[in-house]
């Protein structure tokens, strides 16, 4: 939970980032690689607790606190009070190990936090999660108007993440997460279909022009187009103007 100043999320596996500023909460799965730091020099309030259990996991789910997407709880200062008293009832305690009364009150205490944040999820946080998918729909939306727009012109995927405005890590993400596809492979796609359709309509297109009406390279463009057909573009003129031979079965398609 933050209670004052921004800070930076980053989750290692998938190179996810997120923003988390003042009044948000966010849970994260247990034993995932991540790390966090402030966004600038200006103090960062941040109060958290762990806890594992062959549970917690199906907990945090069922609980609406996972997938991970930062909301604002209605009752934040409540539930910042339920963080500081677990940390009290941790730090009271003289021994290495915490007394079975100790423990059962941290227990208590846990649950009635996580049921506090999942009673908020039914408004503010609800809304937070809306808006957030929102966002993102509308980011991929516009990234494949993009690809869709401009398939045939030099086109680098860390300036379509730009554009929709996220890290290229976090825009791949979404993308495959999205469509089955990394966004180099949508691309990909779509530019051979571009080129097979060229090659069916006209059997004197040279393959140089092909090539540079995608925006590629030209051994770059063969190379790509034989590991998809299994052929090279001039040897699928020939079956196809030549010996009336079919498309192999393995073109490429894209939503």
């Amino acid at each position: 939970m933050i209670r004052s100043g921004s800070g930076l999320f980053r989750d290692l596996e998938s190179g996810a980032e997120t923003i988390l500023e003042p009044g948000m909460a966010f849970a994260f799965p247990p034993d995932r690689g991540h790390e966090y730091y402030p966004r600038s020099h200006e103090p960062w309030h941040v109060g958290f607790i762990g806890f594992h259990g062959s549970a917690a996991l199906q907990m945090l789910e069922e609980l609406g606190l996972l997938p991970s997407t930062p909301f604002r709880p209605e009752r934040f200062s409540d539930c910042w009070d339920e963080i500081g008293g677990i940390w009290h009832t941790v730090n009271q305690q003289n021994t290495s190990r915490l007394a079975e009364s100790a423990m059962q009150e941290l227990s208590v205490t846990t649950y009635r936090l996580l049921l506090m944040l999942r009673q908020s999820d039914a408004s503010p946080g609800t809304v937070s999660r809306l808006e957030t998918e929102t966002v993102r729909n509308e980011a991929l939306n516009k990234a494949v108007g993009l690809i869709n727009e401009h398939f045939t012109e030099p086109l680098l995927i860390s300036n379509l993440a730009g554009a929709v405005g996220y890290s290229v890590q976090h825009f791949q993400r979404l993308f495959v997460q999205e469509y089955g596809v990394t966004p180099h492979k949508y691309l990909q796609n779509l530019r051979l279909q571009r080129a097979l359709q060229m090659i069916t309509e006209d059997s004197s297109v040279a393959v140089q022009d092909i090539a540079l009406n995608l925006g590629m390279e030209t051994n770059y463009f063969i190379r790509v187009f034989r590991n998809t057909y299994g052929c090279t573009p001039g040897v699928m003129k020939t079956r196809l103007h030549g010996e009336g031979e079919k498309v192999p079965s393995g073109a490429p398609f894209t939503n």
